[in-house]
């Protein structure tokens, strides 16, 4: 076998009365070996962290076989005690699994993020990163907001953008609702800055009353959010009422999760032997 890593394929043939893994052509396979107890990985040179994901893989997959009848269409069709297992490594995180060329069961393994990353995403009082808003390019469909922006809606509230925070001026008298809602629009507006600058969860901003406003105020802006738009430097989509990054499954900025990924990845290609 060659050394596993992100786009290697690879199918084995699964006994499953005796839960055994032997290759299409017979021939000894370090990974058969390891998978079936017969040879421990910190023995292996070849072996890595992409092995030992397949090997948890399928471990699990047979199991829900088992336990909740996962690729049942599968196994109704099956003549013998023989199937066979085909894994995909998609990318460092992602192993997608196929039963006689379906694919019936994916592998997302969650990566490890820093104390400083998890700093940033994890507050909204950072310092917003864009100083110099230039506000809406029309042909990119981008919102360019931070330090800097003033915004009056004429309903007696200002709301200034400072270094870290959405400050709220009142020029006249309003009413308790009046007042709340201008804490939900300042509250909405600091947590767009932060998703636009890569620095907070997409879910800081899905208030129930602020998301509604952030919309309706990205449109007033000219943002078209009926298709893909950009604020700062996140591109972003409208997802069940929601403001998401686009392409985004795991909350934390795309940005910072790649950087976890890459240290993941080279952790994953290092010998089981070395570990």
């Amino acid at each position: 076998m060659g050394i596993s890593g992100v786009g290697s394929v690879n199918s084995y043939i699964y006994n499953m009365k005796t839960g055994k893994l032997s290759t299409k052509d017979g021939l000894r396979d370090e990974f058969a070996e390891y998978f079936n107890d017969d040879l421990d990985g910190r023995d292996s040179h070849s072996l890595n962290g992409f092995d030992q994901q397949r090997k948890s893989g399928i471990k699990k997959m047979v199991s829900l076989m088992e336990e909740m009848g996962l690729g049942k269409n599968v196994l109704d069709t099956l003549q013998g005690d023989e199937i066979e297992i085909t894994s995909e490594m998609a990318d460092a995180t992602t192993c997608i699994f196929s039963i006689n060329g379906e694919k019936v069961f994916t592998v997302n393994a969650a990566v490890r993020y820093t104390q400083e990353e998890i700093s940033v995403f994890g507050r909204l009082d950072h310092p917003y990163k864009t100083t110099h808003p230039t506000g809406y390019d029309p042909v990119r469909n981008r919102l360019s907001i931070g330090v800097g922006n003033v915004f009056s809606f004429g309903n007696g509230y200002k709301f200034t953008v400072e270094r870290d925070r959405v400050r709220i001026d009142s020029y006249g008298k309003g009413t308790a609702e009046d007042y709340q809602n201008a804490g939900s629009f300042a509250f909405g507006l600091s947590a767009l800055i932060s998703f636009g600058d890569q620095q907070a969860f997409s879910a800081l901003h899905r208030a129930a009353v602020s998301t509604p406003m952030m919309l309706e105020f990205l449109n007033e802006l000219g943002v078209d959010t009926s298709r893909e738009f950009i604020i700062n430097d996140t591109r972003c989509e409208v997802r069940h009422g929601r403001i998401e990054e686009v392409g985004n499954k795991v909350g934390v900025p795309s940005s910072i999760h790649q950087k976890a990924v890459e240290r993941y990845e080279k952790w994953m290609y290092l010998p089981l032997s070395k570990r």
